[in-house]
């Protein structure tokens, strides 16, 4: 057994024996049961100030939140619990990756309500969201929240590169030519809208900052989370689907959408396109936050909570990191179309700009000590008011349809509004369209991030550093195709 899972079944044995030996003498004053969570600290710290203690209060209850760090400690968690006999845990913030695998250890909500009464529930959030807690036409989960990616950008800098990139028009269908055998596509035009934008115009754009003194220095000034972590398997697969491609693509591995992904990977990676922290560091959302506050960054894809920090919140602990908050922009995710163009300068194979949607549930497990007040905290949680509240300190992506009706009512502050508005048009162009649901997704994802890091960050795209997309396809085939079917087995699809 790793020693990670050691770690957590002993702290979780030491949390249940402290729960049940202090709440023995209580037990026949209040119910007691446990919420397990993950959030960020700051995050973490109002919500058990500001949400959990008048639930308490109202229901004269004891919460105990208990925190979680890796997804698959969950399952350790849930396990632990049942075949202990312990009835400890009463609620469980899930993630969407986590709950199809998890879904044995839950109850359906439609075996804790009536009809009417789960009806009325659902009807409260966005259909979106509902959808995706559903498993086999039974509600396992209600929403906490839906997640996508978006473009994010420094409007200056972004008129400054639409205005003067034609300085460099030559020199970038000189670089272009030598991998596509033809230079920008036929007619290409640079939108000053970047809600317009595809591949091609990221790459004019970022040509331009990377060849432009800002500060008197010369410097790559785009990124996307590089760490080896699930953050940037996320936008890994996003750019799948920009391709073109679906979850079957992602766990294929080896198909056209995902060639695409990773010839536009190599194409900016070569070109010195993308700021090399990325890597080197390596950035999550976090380091991309100081990238751009130092000058080092000036576009990234980034989600709702990172636009908050970036551009400073109402939690006195998110000061922003831009000299001029105002300067951020928002905008839906860049088309998706292949690198490779055809004789008339078109290209092969248009893509989408669709990312995945993702997000977090509340889920009951079947050894909940009070079901019913285990339901009643998920609704105490996501009630118009709690919802609101965190929405508005930490930028989460609002799932109640009395919240996103009237965006710019209930979010009072310009750039709040926008972050929300393009989030859910983005929510929409991806339609539903998330990251495989497959137990088995986290360690496909562990060999993409060992095929960027191998085709991408060591330059192993072709040989003499000249772009090959047959190339990178036979490495996916005879390096990684085969580490995905041994995991999946007989469920590799085809």
């Amino acid at each position: 057994m790793k020693l990670y899972k050691k770690i957590i079944i002993i702290s979780f044995l030491l949390i249940f024996s402290l729960f049940s030996l202090s709440n023995f003498a209580k037990a026949k004053e209040k119910r007691n049961f446990i919420l397990v969570i993950r959030m960020m600290g700051m995050q973490d710290k109002w919500f058990r100030e500001n949400i959990i203690p008048q639930f308490e209060k109202k229901y004269n209850v004891k919460v105990t939140v208990v925190s979680f760090d890796k997804f698959w400690d969950l399952e350790v968690m849930l396990k632990l619990e049942r075949d202990s006999g312990r009835h400890s845990i009463g609620l469980v913030k899930t993630p969407l990756e986590m709950t199809r695998p998890l879904k044995d250890f839950m109850l359906p909500y439609d075996d804790l309500m009536t009809k009417e009464e789960l009806d009325q529930l659902k009807s409260q959030y966005d259909p979106m969201a509902v959808k995706l807690g559903t498993i086999n036409g039974k509600v396992y989960y209600i929403p906490r929240k839906l997640e996508t990616r978006m473009m994010v950008y420094l409007k200056s800098k972004v008129d400054e590169a639409v205005k003067g990139w034609k300085k460099f028009e030559s020199k970038i269908n000189e670089v272009l030519k030598k991998d596509n055998g033809y230079g920008l596509p036929a007619g290409f035009k640079l939108e000053s809208d970047p809600n317009l934008w595809d591949y091609y115009d990221i790459f004019v754009v970022a040509y331009y900052w990377a060849h432009t003194p800002y500060y008197g220095i010369k410097m790559p000034r785009m990124a996307h989370r590089g760490k080896k972590y699930g953050g940037t398997v996320v936008g890994l697969c996003d750019r799948v689907y920009q391709m073109g491609g679906n979850a079957t693509d992602f766990i294929k591995m080896d198909t056209e959408p995902v060639i695409d992904m990773f010839v536009w990977e190599a194409v900016y990676k070569k070109n010195k396109l993308y700021n090399p922290g990325m890597w080197q560091d390596p950035w999550s959302g976090g380091g991309i936050w100081n990238a751009m506050k130092d000058g080092k960054v000036f576009l990234a894809m980034m989600h709702q909570i990172d636009c908050f920090f970036i551009h400073g919140g109402t939690h006195p602990q998110m000061q922003g990191y831009l000299a001029n908050p105002d300067d951020l922009g928002i905008a839906v995710m860049p088309k998706g179309l292949s690198f490779e163009l055809d004789k008339n300068g078109k290209p092969v194979r248009i893509g989408t700009k669709k990312a995945g949607t993702t997000g977090w549930w509340w889920g009951i497990p079947k050894t909940a000590p009070y079901p019913k007040l285990s339901v009643e905290l998920a609704k105490w949680i996501t009630n118009y008011h709690n919802h609101l509240a965190e929405c508005k300190v930490f930028g989460m992506m609002p799932i109640r349809k009395d919240i996103l009706s009237d965006l710019q009512k209930v979010f009072p502050k310009n750039w709040m509004a926008q972050v929300f508005d393009i989030s859910v048009k983005q929510i929409r162009i991806n339609g539903d369209l998330t990251v495989p649901l497959l137990p088995e997704y986290s360690a496909i994802g562990k060999i993409y991030l060992r095929a960027w890091y191998d085709i991408i960050v060591k330059d192993n795209y072709g040989k003499a550093k000249k772009i090959n997309r047959k190339y990178i396809k036979e490495k996916l085939e005879n390096q990684y195709v085969p580490k995905v079917k041994e995991i999946l087995g007989k469920k590799y699809p085809g």
